[in-house]
């Protein structure tokens, strides 16, 4: 892999001094100095509540520092100004989408400027805001026909929400950009497309921090990665000393086991069969996933990886083909149905469609058991509190209590108690979409140990994924798409990258060329 060159003797962005922040007694951040170079891209890593998301909104603003100083170009940046970093030429792309949902695109571009080519002053000048969203999409590459601006955000799928983010951000041509895992829910042509964006600000003088749990994402495009631990900088480093083993030692502090992939199980009972199955944007196609069996899906954005996922749930109609669960049909209306016959779904956007961030632990994670633990259609807060410890316990999740809002824990241990909700299902059907979106390194490892211990317990599991290093790792049997359509499936002894990415970008691969 060529890793970028330093840039030595570059003028200084950004200057941090004495930078700390502390929530309650725990201090989340404690930088005693870190400059940021103009003309690199400063790759962050670290474990989920290891400080990089406070160091990214101190910069940005939307964070309040308790003490220390920080300089952009040399001119003081006031703690908690979100405006005042603006100005300062700071962008942030954050993996929480901070977009409207209830406006269009072109109106979450434009948010707080009038248009370039605006010649009215009070009037909005529609066709101006149009063009200017247009223009805003092409220069980041991406074809308005292909998001039209009009459409409003909320009716998006994640990935096209991330790189509107992105357009966003670049759009303001900012001296300092942040993006925080900005590669999380993309497929790998439209991850490159942001590594180049980070690339090409770099080269015009500019400065990216880059956090990313991708390690060879963020050794690709850095001219430094820095590691944080515990709110500290535990480790600055060169290209040639950022090697993927390094980084994982610096970021836990210890040695980490990697998941290995597996052969095909012995073949057990067909739990999900579907034959001739379209939907919208989907298929035909056609599928088996036995008890026991981990089967991937691999394509590049918008290659239906998602909606197969979510018709299989019932959360998007079937138009065509049938479905059948452990050898009876099975015709969904709605993801209620899909629960009721042992479909458990793990969403892509846990914040949006599987949390209520505000409700604490408990409510989360038993909210898929109710029934189960209710006593003549009572529910009792002794009962509800005891089911929820041993479901947190049982994907060890990191708590206080099981009162806890659920959105003051880390992104790992809400995908865990994520987990621990299906599997308090006791489902015959795992579906997850994007399962480790967003979390750390250390748990990766852990959610494919749960991903694992559902297959070993004779669930069949449905992975869809845009990291193609997980697919191979997790999964016995990965079927590519494109357009729609699975085209090709492979086996873990014949799956490699370069074969699934021939297969996805539909060049020279056939449906039957590999099984």
């Amino acid at each position: 892999m060529t890793v970028p060159e330093g840039a030595p003797g570059r003028a200084v962005t950004a200057r941090l001094r004495g930078v700390h922040k502390s929530y309650g007694p725990v201090r989340v951040l404690d930088l005693p100095t870190l400059d940021l170079h103009a003309g690199q891209v400063i790759g962050v890593v670290g474990e989920n509540g290891a400080g990089k998301s406070t160091l990214m909104g101190t910069l940005a603003g939307s964070v309040h520092r308790d003490g220390g100083t920080v300089e952009i170009d040399g001119v003081p940046l006031p703690p908690g100004s979100t405006e005042a970093a603006g100005v300062a030429g700071v962008a942030m792309v954050s993996q929480e989408f901070p977009l409207v949902g209830q406006l269009s695109v072109m109106e979450n571009l434009l948010l707080g400027r009038r248009p370039r080519q605006s010649r009215r002053r009070v009037l909005v000048d529609r066709p101006a805001q149009r063009a200017e969203a247009e223009a805003m999409l092409r220069e980041i590459g991406l074809s308005p026909k292909a998001i039209p601006v009009h459409r409003k955000v909320r009716t998006l799928p994640v990935p096209t929400r991330q790189m509107i983010e992105i357009a966003k951000a670049w759009g303001r041509e900012p001296r300092l950009l942040i993006l925080d895992e900005p590669t999380s829910s993309l497929g790998p042509v439209e991850a490159e497309m942001v590594l180049g964006l980070a690339r090409q600000l770099a080269q015009r003088g500019g400065t990216v921090l880059f956090i990313g749990h991708r390690l060879d994402e963020v050794r690709a495009v850095s001219h430094r990665v820095i590691v944080l631990r515990n709110g500290r900088l535990v480790a600055d480093l060169k290209p040639a000393e950022a090697t993927e083993d390094r980084l994982i030692r610096e970021m836990v502090g210890g040695e980490i086991g990697h998941a290995e992939g597996k052969s095909r199980p012995p073949e057990g009972e067909v739990v999900l069969g579907v034959r001739g199955l379209t939907a919208a944007g989907l298929g035909p196609l056609d599928l088996d996933v036995h008890a026991g069996e981990i089967v991937g899906v691999a394509g590049l954005m918008g290659s239906g990886r998602s909606r197969l996922i979510h018709t299989v749930a019932g959360a998007q109609p079937a138009t065509g083909g049938q479905l059948s669960l452990a050898g009876q049909r099975y015709a969904p209306r709605g993801p209620g149905d899909g629960a009721a016959a042992g479909i458990a779904l793990i969403p892509e956007d846990r914040k949006e469609q599987s949390l209520v961030t505000f409700a604490p632990i408990r409510a989360n994670v038993t909210v898929s058991i109710l029934k189960r633990i209710s006593t003549g259609g009572l529910l009792g807060t002794r009962r509800q509190r005891e089911e929820a410890n041993r479901i947190a316990q049982s994907v060890k999740v990191r708590m206080r209590s099981v009162e806890q809002p659920i959105g003051a824990l880390s992104g790992g241990n809400q995908q865990r108690a994520v987990f621990g909700r299906a599997f308090a299902m006791r489902p015959r059907l795992l579906l997850l979409d994007e399962p480790t979106r967003g979390v750390d390194v250390g748990a990766k490892a852990e959610i494919y140990d749960l991903i694992d211990r559902a297959a070993n317990d004779g669930t069949a599991v449905l992975v869809a994924s845009s990291e193609l290093e997980e697919l191979l790792s997790i999964c016995h049997r990965i079927a590519v798409m494109n357009h729609g359509r699975i085209v090709a499936v492979f086996d873990h002894a014949s799956a490699t990258k370069e074969r699934i990415m021939t297969a996805a970008a539909g060049t020279g691969h056939s449906p039957d060329a590999a099984t």
